[in-house]
């Protein structure tokens, strides 16, 4: 009897321990992944630097629609034709919808951003992607 209350035991705690695994998935979260590049006019300037960056992260940290951020400046990797590291920062939202990302394009937020921020850049190369099934 011991046995079998031992066993019944243990495989209640296995099944309850099996329901709470999550399956974790390695693709990023949101189905549009936004990502925007941008070149500096001054990028030696360190005001204009700070400038910059203030801007970008107040966007980053008031903006509601996305589902994951990221900044970021080109990596220390190693330097070969195919790689592109000419820019000064470079952004990544990613959403959960093709309306969020629209809603996002006219949000108060990414408008501010753009009046306070354009002057300091020369250039912006925006890439917008779609997740597909892995």
């Amino acid at each position: 009897m011991k046995i079998k209350s031992l066993l019944l035991l243990s495989l209640l705690i296995v099944s309850t321990n099996c329901e709470n695994i999550e399956k974790k998935s390695d693709q990023i979260d949101g189905l549009l992944v936004h990502s925007v590049y941008f070149w500096l006019n001054n990028p030696d300037n360190i005001e204009e630097r700070a400038e910059f960056e203030k801007a970008i992260k107040k966007l980053i940290s008031t903006n509601k629609l996305a589902v994951k951020k990221h900044l970021g400046k080109p990596g220390n990797t190693e330097k070969r034709e195919v790689v592109e590291n000419s820019y000064d920062y470079c952004m990544i939202l990613t959403f959960p919808s093709l309306r969020a990302q629209r809603l996002y394009q006219d949000a108060p937020t990414h408008l501010i951003f753009i009046d306070e921020a354009k002057h300091l850049w020369k250039k912006v190369q925006v890439f917008d992607s779609m997740t597909e099934s892995i």
